[in-house]
């Protein structure tokens, strides 16, 4: 019988985790997993509880030996961002995007933030230049905006678990077959930092509400200044725009209890709900002459 080993992080790599658990295909030989300060929930604790749960070898990043490979047919990364450097002819990476669109970091929020209608993930093969290695498969669905990323999250998570069970079954019938990538058509994803969290008022009211979706919980969720004090956005929505003769994005055109409408680039932005970032507090907004930047 082959046997895998999984390199998985996060809730879409726990949703494959458990369709792989429910599978007599192919020997799990082990989980690989790690824990990530970057966002509010990574999901770490309930990877480890399921494969003690049914008595799966699990092992922290920072323990592991890849020299526990070598006894492996394959292994499959999934929501990995560290370089595994051993028998790259083994590794299936499942990737965030439908490649080779949105080659590299954060490929859905990137998605979600352009407006895309679909969102998907690919399986490679991997190879020494990321996210360019032969497709073994494809799964896809389409959004409706607005969209959070949490919700985005839940769906392509459906197609996670829908796409390892087809490259399981494959590898257990010795039948997988790659395709090139087209190259013509790729396109690269940057990776984000802290600053990416900061949003531009200039930008239109639509992908400022994308991007604001895009970055909430498990993210740390987008923010801006407010005086002396970062506040974090956590409900909004774009409305109608109205003609501003002197406009100036980032002031409060509109102020209704306690809900101030931002002026945009173009389009206005309705904040409904916002808290301070360092205290955690409520954002109470009772200053009509109030400028966020």
């Amino acid at each position: 019988m082959n046997s895998i080993a999984m390199f998985i992080m996060g809730k879409k790599g726990l949703a494959c985790l458990e369709t792989v658990l429910n599978t007599t295909a192919v020997e799990l030989k082990f989980v690989i997993y790690a824990t990530d300060k970057n966002v509010e929930k990574d999901y770490a604790d309930e990877i480890v509880a399921l494969c003690t749960k049914h008595n799966i070898l699990h092992y922290n990043k920072n323990t592991f030996d890849e020299t526990l490979l070598n006894n492996v047919s394959y292994y499959i990364a999934v929501a990995w961002r560290w370089l595994i450097k051993s028998n790259l002819e083994k590794l299936i990476v499942f990737h965030d995007s439908i490649l080779p669109r949105n080659r590299g970091f954060n490929p859905l929020v990137t998605a979600l933030i352009n407006g895309d209608e679909e969102i998907g993930v690919t399986a490679i093969f991997a190879n020494k230049e990321f996210d360019k290695g032969d497709i073994l498969g494809v799964e896809k669905v389409n959004v409706i905006y607005p969209i959070k990323i949490s919700e985005a999250i839940d769906i392509i998570s459906v197609c996670y678990q829908d796409l390892v069970i087809k490259i399981v079954k494959q590898i257990a019938e010795n039948s997988l077959v790659a395709t090139p990538q087209d190259e013509t058509q790729a396109t690269f994803s940057l990776w984000r930092d802290e600053e990416d969290y900061f949003i531009d008022w200039n930008l239109e009211a639509s992908t400022l509400e994308r991007t604001i979706h895009a970055l909430g919980f498990p993210y740390g969720g987008a923010r801006t200044k407010m005086e002396d004090n970062i506040i974090i956005l956590d409900e909004i929505k774009s409305i109608p725009d109205v003609k501003i003769e002197n406009r100036t994005p980032g002031k409060i055109i509109f102020l209704d209890n306690n809900q101030p409408t931002i002026v945009c680039g173009k389009g206005l932005l309705k904040i409904e709900k916002a808290h301070y970032l360092d205290n955690g507090n409520e954002v109470v907004f009772n200053k009509f002459r109030t400028r966020l930047k």
